[in-house]
């Protein structure tokens, strides 16, 4: 197989892959021309601040939970290539954006054939072209490869997912063993000076009591925190009425067990409890409440613009309820990018003109008194493009 990495003979759950070379030089990134993008796309996105690019869709794991499961498994080897990814950056910061988030799949295997060094090319060609916030999106296992390379180091953040405090917890959700690799690379990170930070989904394994009665979504928090983290960021998983909910597994709490834990925790988050900033998404909110204030719980990226997600099979979206599915918003191949006019146009169904609860959660389901906010919807977060771009929190009263 050569350099290649290849599927473990025990388990498909591991990609053995070789480590990368730490002792490559960095070099000159050569920049490639801009995408030429039609006036619907740019006029959309006139505010753009912030890219999720799915930068490749290979992943060592299959995680129970993840949102992007059956790209992975469909299409595992699908990337966007460097001169593209690069062409791209180009022309969204054009537009105005400034952070950039790598994901997948898991953004370390990107390249992998040159031994990651199309990652460390990527890194280095996006601060070239000038943007002020990198991210990157990792499980973990093979992030050791890289932490100590002079171009990996100069991620502005590095975001490691771990889905619970102990192994049964965490293990349970990304596979055996998981738990004590996250937790190394972690470790690591963090006595190499970077700015880790920690993603954790929200299921209703967490939204349990241990012996000594504290939830154990609090004990993750303290975790996360005894670590050395800097922040830690919640996804939530509930089951909204949207096509990922058929294959993001039976983990997701209800409603009725969120709310108080919800009050609980941003109660302590108002209060200081924590050492380190906890990003905690509302998700619903009473109507009553909503009415008060729309302009702050009437948050939406897709009517905003202010973000784009960007994957391996040409598809451009907003919505992360989305993914995996037909819908987005434009299309880019051959130095084009294209808006679609058809049907499958994620933004045929939302009004863009007025402030209101998630579309994307309400078109099958209701909630009796409450309203469902945005996936990203999280109160007083300490997020880039939250804070210092679009200033968000100045809305809440």
């Amino acid at each position: 197989m050569g350099n290649e990495c290849s599927f473990s003979q025990h388990s498909r759950r591991e990609i053995s892959c070789p480590p990368a070379k730490l002792d490559s030089p960095i070099h000159t990134v050569r920049l490639s021309p801009e995408y030429e993008m039609d006036d619907a796309f740019t006029n959309h996105f006139r505010s753009l601040h912030q890219v999720f690019m799915y930068i490749t869709d290979q992943c060592n794991l299959r995680c129970k939970q993840c949102l992007y499961k059956p790209t992975i498994s469909q299409y595992p080897n699908l990337e966007i290539g460097l001169i593209d990814a690069l062409a791209l950056l180009r022309s969204f910061r054009r537009l105005g954006a400034s952070k950039v988030t790598f994901l997948g799949g898991e953004p370390t295997l990107y390249g992998r054939r040159q031994l990651g060094s199309p990652l460390f090319d990527l890194i280095e060609g996006t601060k070239k072209i000038g943007y002020e916030y990198i991210r990157l999106d990792t499980n973990g296992l093979n992030t050791p490869n890289f932490m100590k390379h002079p171009t990996f180091s100069r991620l502005s953040e590095l975001a490691f997912s771990l889905d619970g405090p102990t192994p049964k917890i965490n293990d349970s959700l990304r596979g055996k063993g998981t738990f004590k690799k996250t937790l190394d690379s972690i470790n690591l990170a963090v006595g190499l000076g970077y700015f880790v930070t920690i993603t954790c989904c929200i299921h209703n394994g967490l939204l349990k009591r241990g012996n000594d009665g504290i939830l154990l979504i609090e004990k993750m928090i303290n975790f996360a925190q005894d670590l050395g983290a800097q922040i830690i960021n919640f996804h939530d998983l509930f089951k909204v009425g949207v096509p990922m909910d058929s294959w993001t597994g039976s983990f997701a709490p209800s409603v009725e067990e969120w709310l108080p834990v919800y009050k609980l925790l941003s109660e302590k988050i108002d209060h200081k409890q924590f050492s380190i900033p906890v990003r905690l998404p509302r998700c619903f909110v009473e109507k009553s409440e909503f009415i008060r204030n729309a302009k702050y719980y009437g948050y939406c990226p897709a009517k905003l613009g202010e973000r784009i997600m960007v994957h391996p099979n040409g598809v451009i979206r907003i919505c992360s309820n989305l993914i995996c599915t037909a819908f987005g918003v434009a299309h880019y191949h051959q130095r084009k990018i294209v808006w679609d006019y058809s049907i499958n146009n994620e933004l045929s169904g939302h009004d863009g003109t007025q402030y209101t609860r998630c579309t994307n959660r309400s078109r099958n389901r209701t909630y009796s008194n409450l309203v469902p906010l945005c996936f990203s919807f999280k109160p007083g977060q300490k997020e880039y493009v939250w804070q210092h771009e679009l200033k968000w929190e100045q809305r809440r009263r």
